[in-house]
C-alpha cells in the first residue's frame, strides 16, 4: 500500500497540490546548490590553511578523491562580490 502524498490536492486534478510540490522540490535544490558552494569554499579554506586532505576527507564523510576533484575546482564566487 503506498504512502499518502505529501502534498495533499484540494482539487480532483492534482494541479495545486503538483504545483506546490514542484515549488518545494525547486526551493530544495537551490538550497542544495548553496550548501554545496558553501560546503566546496570551506573545503579550500581549511585546505588552505594546510589541514590534509584525508583530514578534510574523515571531517566531511566524503572520499579522498572527491575531496581531491573538490579541490580541483576553484570555488564559486561568493554572491556578495562584483566581478570586476
Amino acid at each position: 500500500m503506498s504512502a499518502a502524498p505529501s502534498f495533499p490536492s484540494s482539487c480532483p486534478d492534482g494541479a495545486p497540490g503538483l504545483d506546490k510540490a514542484v515549488a518545494a522540490v525547486a526551493a530544495a535544490q537551490r538550497a542544495l546548490a548553496a550548501a554545496r558552494r558553501e560546503l566546496s569554499a570551506v573545503i579550500h579554506e581549511v585546505r588552505g590553511a594546510g589541514e590534509p586532505v584525508r583530514s578534510i576527507a574523515e571531517r566531511t564523510g566524503l572520499d579522498v578523491m572527491t575531496v581531491r576533484n573538490i579541490l580541483a575546482v576553484p570555488p564559486a564566487p561568493s554572491s556578495g562580490r562584483e566581478s570586476s
